[in-house]
């Protein structure tokens, strides 16, 4: 059964955290981002943790914010936010900020500080330069690169600029979200897991790219979270997410439609790459809900592709 993420509010157990802030409230300039916008706190509502089937909440783009040059500071960039401080899903888990995010040629967002956080930019297509002036940090992503930005207790004074050939656009899923090392990481690093060195395994009649898992090489510093799986799916072709009774699993489709479906063949719902109000991002994203096997399929005669987040539903 499909259910949507409007007037859900969820305790720090649970999956999603929601509020009912609106875009119009004054906007507080914080040192860590350009500009935030000023929440009422929030009321908590219980759900069990624990339950018999798998569950879909779809999250349409109606409930998305288009984060460009008024909150950045600066033209060029556009991040489509799904969960973070502009939108009424605070967060999905541990992500405190999921951004599809678009950079234009030459552009990109200049230096600004970050502490604590670790982020992972998933390049879709382009490349994206990275200059942490704080650290003496540099380095660079590019398309099919997950890079692992680590903010450490110093700090990071970073920017994040398109470097794609001439007249190219920079596609990059970003997600955001707090380590749980202890001790706490002293200070920032950056590391990058190339395109070329990717398990890419068959799964089901699709394919599916581990850029975090057993199969990775690659290590973050957040052990909820459990696997990070980018899935093509051909047309009539169909792929299954076996999630446990505690896992949950984030997923953001990028081309096509996906559809899930129970092992029984009941409808969770559709997911879609298109249809979104903004020119750019999704249409919208789902949070799926273990335990149980779901069926995912592309929705149309068309590819589906779809990226998976899959973490623990309790820390």
């Amino acid at each position: 059964m499909a259910t949507t993420a409007r007037g859900l509010i969820l305790g720090p157990e649970q999956v999603i955290a929601s509020c009912t802030a609106s875009h119009d409230m004054a906007l507080e300039e914080r040192p860590t981002y350009p500009a935030r916008a000023r929440r009422e706190p929030c009321e908590t509502v219980g759900m069990d943790v624990r339950q018999q089937a798998p569950t879909l909440t779809v999250i349409g783009s109606e409930r998305f914010y288009r984060v460009g040059e008024a909150e950045f500071g600066m033209p060029g960039l556009i991040a489509i936010e799904t969960a973070g401080p502009f939108v009424e899903t605070e967060r999905i888990g541990p992500f405190v900020t999921i951004h599809d995010s678009v950079f234009e040629p030459g552009f990109g967002i200049g230096h600004h500080p970050h502490r604590y956080h670790e982020r992972l930019f998933y390049i879709l297509e382009g490349r994206v330069e990275h200059d942490d002036a704080l650290n003496g940090i540099r380095g660079e992503m590019n398309t099919l690169d997950l890079g692992r930005l680590t903010e450490g207790a110093r700090g990071m004074y970073h920017q994040e600029w398109n470097g794609a050939s001439a007249g190219q656009r920079t596609r990059a899923f970003i997600l955001v979200y707090r380590p749980d090392a202890v001790p706490e990481i002293p200070v920032a690093s950056f590391d990058v897991l190339r395109a070329d060195d990717r398990p890419i395994v068959p799964d089901g009649d699709g394919q599916t790219t581990e850029l975090v898992g057993s199969r990775s090489p690659f290590r973050i510093n957040l052990s909820t979270f459990r696997r990070y799986l980018d899935t093509a799916i051909p047309p009539g072709g169909s792929v299954h997410e076996e999630l446990a009774d505690d896992e949950a699993a984030y997923l953001h489709p990028v081309a096509g439609t996906v559809d899930l479906h129970t092992d029984d063949g009941g409808t969770l719902g559709r997911l879609d790459a298109g249809g979104s109000r903004f020119a750019e991002g999704p249409g919208s994203v789902g949070v799926l809900l273990g335990p149980g096997p779901v069926t995912m399929s592309p929705g149309a005669e068309t590819w589906a592709r779809v990226l998976r987040a899959v973490f623990t539903r309790t820390r």
